[in-house]
């Protein structure tokens, strides 16, 4: 598979939609070997400023000397800085070879009536990508809300990040403040730490 094909193949998924919920994820990172739960991640929601955030926490490791993996939805300018090494975007030739690997494993699940969306093929991907790797860390910025998000099927963050939080997504994470702040708590776990604004 080419990096065109992949990423061909990647976008073919969008036809799926947005469909929160865990179970699909879980599923397809079971039967990759659970690549998360041999890294150490920082998870970050929030309305505005999640992705700068997770930009600054990536550099500010990657000083201290840390190698760490970064996970940005959406990209600016190319697909491929949604999943970064080191402050590098991840080769094509690697991003060819994973979405082959996960696509496999995507396609016996869509076989079996459960075929993951676009964001959860990605997610899959990029935490096989930062185990393959040895991350000392790992930073995930979530795609919508926190709670359903595909990068809560890390079970044991070291740290949460909530960023500020207003109206979005309205039609999916709900209609008030409150709601919304609640979808994107999600990503606390019980006796973890959590850092907001």
């Amino acid at each position: 598979m080419t990096y065109e094909e992949a990423l061909q193949y990647t976008h073919s998924l969008l036809k799926l939609g947005i469909r929160p919920g865990l179970e699909r994820i879980r599923e397809l990172l079971a039967r990759l070997g659970n690549p998360q739960r041999s890294l150490r991640v920082i998870h970050v929601a929030g309305t505005n400023g999640k992705g700068s955030t997770c930009a600054m926490l990536s550099a500010i490791l990657r000083r201290a000397g840390y190698r760490t993996g970064l996970f940005l939805s959406p990209y600016v300018l190319d697909f491929r800085e949604r999943i970064q090494l080191g402050g590098e975007m991840i080769p094509k030739e690697d991003f060819a070879r994973l979405a082959a690997a996960v696509r496999k494993e995507a396609e016996g699940m869509a076989q079996e009536g459960c075929g993951p969306t676009e964001f959860e093929f990605i997610t899959a991907a990029a935490l096989v990508y930062f185990q393959e790797a040895h991350c000392d860390l790992a930073v995930l910025e979530t795609g919508l809300g926190g709670r359903f998000d595909s990068t809560n099927a890390v079970e044991h963050p070291l740290v949460s990040v909530i960023t500020s939080i207003s109206l979005d997504h309205t039609d999916i994470l709900g209609s008030t403040l409150e709601q919304i702040a609640f979808e994107k708590a999600g990503i606390i776990k019980r006796n973890g730490l959590c850092v907001t604004c």
